[in-house]
């Protein structure tokens, strides 16, 4: 799996002690060559002799005694001093209903106990300890916990995003003594796809921001801040780790809440330098500059590398497929001595990625590509904004980002889906897409068609009379075309945001 490869290159690179061990091994279907082909691909990933790679079973228990033992032994005894103040690392927390925040921490120095004062790097509160512990598996309170053991801390905080996953934990005042440091590596997360979410009906907007509130307690991660639509109301402009952070948290708001929400098509955010030499971070078109504004010196999209584990024979068809979501391909290696199975490092826009990349992945592999990616950093990239003209008016809620060598081809497209959408009037309706004021793709709307002269006796046989009525019917229509205002119809803005 892509995801397993990824920690434990993580892991590898952090020069961290690895066991390897094989699951699942008590299935009646698997058989001993199976079993020792994959374990011939940990060892040659790891390293690591093929007859030191266990076999165990969660189902049944086998082997877990002997991988358990494998870990006291080969795990190196964690670092620390008992006698220096407290210092803990944060690795994860949750939200309790009854406890509050929950943060499940490893202790490096010194011991805590309940009524001890403790300060939070990430905010730099000071909190009195409420309850100390174990997960023995459950919550398992103790009178202290000591430099090794890791357990769980609460505090009486009611909000998560008070705390951040990989900070450090001290007792009180500990953190100004000479020589004290963080621990290192601490970034807080950043949000990597951003979304709006709105209520589908639009007396649901006191329910949303009712359960918005509440998940965000259980959730730091997700940055969220209200938001205005013309058409979709009122709802939250939100940032997620990723695309399955999205609709996790949208499928927890109608399961747990009972709201069920729009989310409209996802971005990412855009690095822009303008002219004055500011930087901003741009999450959407609307925010993007357009004429009268000068364009920005500069944009920047992010990257992630990705990794995708396959097998041999579809590597041509994962190449072609990243490479026309403008990817770089890094390195690829085998997992196995005979070579059946390729692990694949791409370099590859974000935005790329969070389209259709991962459907388009299983398509072309059948289903037997694992896929994953983290954050590299950020690339310049030729942006543009499209701006949508519809009957001679601007739409700016319809307004979208695109490749500037793409664009022609990405409004077209736009356009053609936007034109079925749009009803029909008794004239025509002129729909164009526009960059910096430029025609790059139009379109139209036909007008309704009937018969422009019904049938008439008395006209029967005198075609000039009919091409008479006919020109004035199309002056009518024309004039109509110029004073009147094309409505687009909310299902219209509701489909193209979900593009």
């Amino acid at each position: 799996q892509a995801q397993t490869v990824s920690t434990f290159n993580q892991a590898f690179h952090a020069d961290l002690e690895v066991v390897c061990a094989a699951s699942k091994c008590d299935l009646d279907h698997v058989t001993e060559a199976q079993k020792m082909e994959v374990k011939g691909q940990m060892a040659e990933l790891s390293g690591a002799p093929v007859d030191e790679v266990m076999e165990v079973s969660g189902k049944t228990g086998m082997g877990v005694t002997e991988l358990v033992e494998a870990m006291i032994q080969r795990f190196p005894a964690p670092p620390g001093d008992v006698n220096s103040p407290f210092k803990a690392l944060l690795f994860d927390m949750y939200y309790d209903n009854h406890k509050g925040v929950v943060l499940l921490v490893a202790v490096r120095n010194g011991a805590v106990k309940c009524g001890a004062s403790v300060f939070c790097s990430y905010s730099g509160k000071v909190y009195k300890v409420v309850e100390v512990g174990i997960l023995h598996p459950h919550l398992f309170p103790l009178e202290a916990l000591g430099s090794g053991q890791v357990g769980y801390i609460t505090v009486g905080a009611k909000d998560i995003r008070g705390f951040r996953v990989g900070e450090t934990i001290w007792a009180k005042d500990a953190e100004k003594q000479p020589g004290a440091e963080n621990f290192p590596g601490f970034r807080p997360s950043r949000p990597m796809v951003y979304a709006g979410i709105f209520p589908e009906q639009v007396g649901d907007g006191e329910k949303l921001e009712v359960a918005m509130q509440r998940l965000l307690l259980t959730d730091a991660s997700v940055e969220a801040k209200r938001d205005v639509s013309v058409v979709l109301g009122a709802g939250f402009r939100c940032g997620f780790l990723g695309l399955l952070h999205l609709d996790v948290f949208a499928e927890r708001l109608f399961a747990e809440y009972g709201v069920a929400v729009i989310a409209t098509s996802p971005t990412v955010p855009y690095r822009v330098t303008l002219n004055n030499d500011s930087v901003s971070i741009l999450e959407t078109a609307g925010e993007f500059p357009s004429p009268p504004q000068m364009p920005p010196k500069r944009v920047e999209e992010p990257l992630v590398n990705a990794t995708v584990v396959v097998p041999r024979d579809l590597v041509p068809a994962v190449q072609m497929l990243c490479y026309e979501k403008r990817g770089r391909e890094k390195d690829m290696e085998t997992l196995d001595n005979m070579g059946a199975s390729v692990m694949l490092n791409w370099e590859m826009p974000m935005a790329e990625v969070i389209s259709d990349f991962f459907n388009r992945l299983q398509s072309a592999t059948h289903g037997y590509a694992t896929f994953d990616y983290e954050p590299a950093g950020y690339q310049d990239v030729d942006l543009v904004k499209v701006s949508i003209r519809l009957n001679g008016e601007i739409v700016e809620a319809l307004s979208f980002l695109a490749l500037r060598e793409k664009a022609s081809e990405s409004s077209a497209k736009f356009l053609e889906k936007l034109v079925q959408m749009v009803p029909s009037q008794q004239f025509e309706i002129s729909v164009q897409a526009l960059i910096g004021g430029k025609v790059v793709a139009k379109n139209r709307v036909k007008m309704l068609r009937r018969d422009m002269v019904q049938k008439d006796h008395s006209l029967a046989g005198d075609p000039s009379r009919k091409a008479k009525i006919a020109d004035r019917q199309k002056e009518g229509k024309k004039k109509l075309r110029e004073v009147a205002k094309v409505q687009v119809p909310p299902e219209a803005f509701v489909a193209m945001v979900k593009l």
